[in-house]
């Protein structure tokens, strides 16, 4: 299953713990749902003044509705999860499809962050991707990949030889929800795939 990565940082001094796609992703969106509409109005403008342009008037308005209905895609697909650290809740937007589901809750409904190792030598040659992985209590919500990182590991290394940055943030972001961490880099598990019900 292909996820969007996401990347967690703190905000507001940090009393708020996000995990949102990284920065190219969201320029991307903002360059989409601005660019569409901007090509939109050149589309117009070269039809009101008769501007000869690179393009047909009809080119630029059908093409930037497209790249909006595009952006406007991708901001309704994008994952997120966000932890207000003082109120102790969270708020997270995942799921299959362009409407995902937008869910709240306590942290106490959360059990632990697992940090896990995946072997992808058919992605990359000795490579080892590590997985942050959110679970809730009772499976009550499908698992959520919190952060990942790919390494590249010679043969016969450890297999947690390149988990340690993960490691690190992994250890920071389950003390600051105030929940358990378990590092399971040690051995080998499949790519985590959360199922929707």
């Amino acid at each position: 299953m292909i996820e969007t990565p996401l990347f967690g940082r703190f905000l507001g001094e940090n009393k708020r713990l996000v995990f949102m796609p990284p920065t190219p992703y969201q320029m991307l969106l903002k360059g989409t749902l601005i660019g569409g509409p901007g090509m939109i109005l050149f589309g117009f403008f070269q039809q009101a003044t008769g501007f000869d342009g690179p393009f047909t008037s009809e080119w630029w308005i059908v093409t930037g509705i497209a790249v909006f209905l595009a952006g406007v895609a991708a901001a309704f697909s994008l994952p997120s999860i966000a932890f207000d650290l003082g109120e102790r809740h969270y708020k997270r937007r995942q799921g299959p499809g362009m409407f995902q589901t937008l869910r709240h809750g306590s942290v106490n409904e959360l059990d632990a962050i697992v940090l896990i190792a995946e072997p992808n030598s058919r992605y990359l040659a000795g490579g080892v991707t590590y997985h942050l992985v959110l679970h809730w209590k009772g499976e009550a919500q499908p698992i959520m990949v919190l952060q990942q990182d790919t390494r590249l590991l010679v043969p016969g290394q450890p297999l947690n030889l390149g988990a340690q940055q993960l490691l690190t943030v992994g250890l920071r972001y389950a003390q600051a929800i105030g929940i358990q961490f378990f590092d399971n880099s040690h051995f080998a598990s499949k790519c985590p795939v959360p199922i929707w019900r």
